[in-house]
């Protein structure tokens, strides 16, 4: 990769992927559960619950990441005393940030029987309690996250992934019980409310363990210049954090609204789409702190190539994840939640998976602009593609229900990834000496040729059987898409890499 630390970078990747292995196994089991022991309409409620009290998180409007970012500088130049300071500073800010969630999630429990005027008239109480429950333990837990971007900044992740994989596991085990014992959502919303807490603190006490040697923390420190410097290079970041929610953050709420009843399949559709992009944001995050500590070393040529190859690695990984959820979905789906939701479900998924694939095609990009603190150069495509999403999920919603927030999505996706390319790309060669063309052909439609023999199998696809094709076919079309993905999706180099990543993961 360029002579980029490619030790750390693997170790993280490898650290994140184990991570989300088990984040997806877990997100497997619970599912499964919910969907079993709650009906339909409940499991709507409860998935409207975790999403308002989620948004309280956008408030941290892209200052994790700095933190990350500036610890990294800080500590490869050896000034601690800087990033003492980040991290006091960053505490403070976040801190009344919180109590802000707090007072957001204050305001939506008292708007839920106007937010959501199909919701049964007997879940509306159950409601208000778990969101405020679930939703200022969240406001709480806000501040916390600080120390936990502590060990981004130093390119260390073998603590986060303890904490966070021991975090859903206990949560997950709790949630089962709950369920088989026949809790209310009120009580699971009480549950993942203790959860979310003693986790923050866990990330306050992991710091204090492992990190504070290095990185140290003053209790409501607050320093003027420092706080300058996180609100500018956030600034533009906050932009992006309101495109994000905008764009992704509002779908679930957009169908609860216009479309109560489809909400529970909508969102079954959303968390099989998440696995693929946890997976890929994941092993591509190392990077972004790598690029912030090693950038005054690599030349803006250099950083190109690696943007194409980066850019290679994230497509091949969408597509050998999105190939299958297109392809086997229902049969995915069913075993997974059952016959009823998949059936509901499937064109969901298939929007939401082209949708992402679409959308991220840039993450690299967005990645090694956001690491080299250039995103206001690249502002336009979040910006663009969070006003066509919302609008046109809204319009569409009003007449289609679910499946128009779902289209919403996928033309939203075009419009941001057409920006990056044909906008925002220009306004960044002096620090990303990269051919868009380029790009384009090694970084993108090289690993997309792999979905050729699924194009090809349509004429056959039996799209609501456990069996799409027959079993002879199936198997062609397996061996052909997995050859071309690694053998021409993949340059020599990238396969090796892979698999460096997969033996730490295992290791």
């Amino acid at each position: 990769m360029l002579g980029l630390d490619k030790r750390r970078i693997l170790q993280g990747s490898a650290s994140n992927l184990t991570r989300v292995i088990l984040g997806m196994l877990i997100s497997l089991v619970l599912p499964h559960f919910l969907v079993h022991h709650l009906g339909t309409a409940e499991y709507s409620a409860w998935v409207l619950i975790l999403q308002l009290a989620a948004y309280v998180n956008f408030l941290d409007l892209g200052l994790q990441t700095a933190i990350g970012k500036f610890v990294a500088e800080y500590t490869a130049a050896g000034n601690a005393i800087a990033a003492r300071k980040t991290v006091s500073t960053a505490f403070t800010v976040m801190v009344g940030a919180g109590l802000l969630g707090a007072l957001a999630i204050f305001g939506m429990v008292w708007q839920v029987p106007r937010l959501f005027t199909q919701m049964p008239g007997a879940l509306v109480g159950d409601v208000r309690y778990g969101l405020m429950a679930v939703g200022f333990s969240v406001a709480f837990a806000l501040p916390f996250g600080v120390f936990l971007a502590t060990f981004t900044g130093l390119q260390e992740y073998g603590f986060p992934t303890v904490l966070i994989a021991t975090s859903r596991v206990v949560s997950t085990v709790g949630l089962i019980v709950l369920l088989l014992m026949h809790g209310t959502l009120v009580q699971m919303a009480l549950l993942m409310a203790v959860c979310n807490i003693t986790t923050a603190l866990l990330q306050f006490a992991g710091w204090k363990r492992y990190a504070s040697k290095r990185i140290g923390f003053d209790l409501f420190g607050f320093d003027r210049q420092t706080s300058s410097l996180l609100l500018e290079y956030c600034g533009i970041l906050t932009i992006w954090t309101i495109g994000s929610l905008l764009i992704s953050g509002l779908d679930t709420a957009i169908v609860g609204h216009f479309d109560y009843k489809n909400t529970g399949y909508y969102a079954i559709a959303s968390s099989a789409t998440n696995f693929m992009l946890l997976l890929v944001s994941n092993l591509m995050g190392p990077l972004l702190p790598a690029i912030s500590s090693l950038q005054v070393r690599r030349t803006p040529l250099e950083l190109g190539g690696l943007l194409v190859t980066t850019t290679r690695l994230s497509t091949a990984l969408l597509a050998m994840l999105g190939i299958p959820l297109l392809f086997l979905g229902f049969p995915l789906l069913r075993i997974w939640v059952g016959v009823t939701y998949a059936s509901h479900a499937l064109i969901y998924l298939e929007v939401l998976v082209a949708a992402n694939i679409v959308r991220q095609l840039a993450y690299p990009y967005a990645l090694m602009v956001v690491g080299l603190g250039k995103q206001r150069f690249a502002t336009v495509s979040p910006v663009l593609e969070a006003i066509v999403n919302l609008s046109v999920s809204i319009l569409l919603a009003r007449r289609y229900g679910a499946i128009g927030v779902a289209a919403g999505t996928l033309i939203g996706a075009f419009a941001g990834v057409i920006a990056h390319f044909v906008v925002s790309m220009p306004r960044t060669q002096a620090a990303i000496a990269v051919q868009r063309l380029r790009l384009i052909r090694e970084g993108v439609a090289r690993p997309l040729l792999s979905f050729l023999p699924l194009f090809a199998c349509l004429p056959f696809w039996r799209r609501l059987s456990m069996l799409p094709l027959p079993v002879p076919l199936l198997a062609l079309w397996v061996v052909a898409t997995a050859s071309i993905l690694w053998w021409i999706g993949l340059a020599p180099n990238d396969r090796r890499q892979m698999t460096q990543v997969v033996r730490r993961a295992v290791s």
